[in-house]
């Protein structure tokens, strides 16, 4: 199950909070591939606020998913798009940074 943590500031919670049900779709297409068909269900999407931090953007998208062949080809493509995807959509955002987190193992019950 991939997670998808966006830091930010509460200035920008609520922009941010009416885009998540068309992220999470969009998160779906960007990490399906032909090893993995992901459901929009299957992605867990958390806006945090931290009390302090010295972010590099505005916004910043942390993902964390299973390494798979294509992913791991595509994933400069996928951050892109996803950048692309919250300035266009969510300009209140500000400045955005995507990083992906490709992992070998995990598990969730």
């Amino acid at each position: 199950m991939p997670t998808v943590n966006i830091y930010t500031d509460n200035s920008r919670t609520k922009p941010l909070e009416s885009i998540l049900p068309e992220l999470r779709k969009v998160v779906t297409r960007e990490l399906s591939c032909g090893d993995k068909k992901l459901r929009d269900d299957e992605i867990s999407l958390r806006i945090l606020v931290p009390e302090a931090s010295l972010r590099i953007a505005n916004t910043e998208l942390e993902i964390k998913a299973h390494s798979y062949a294509e992913r791991v080809k595509r994933q400069d493509e996928i951050c892109i798009s996803l950048r692309k995807y919250m300035q266009k959509t969510c300009p209140q955002a500000g400045s955005v940074y995507v990083w992906l987190q490709l992992t070998e193992l995990g598990h969730s019950e």
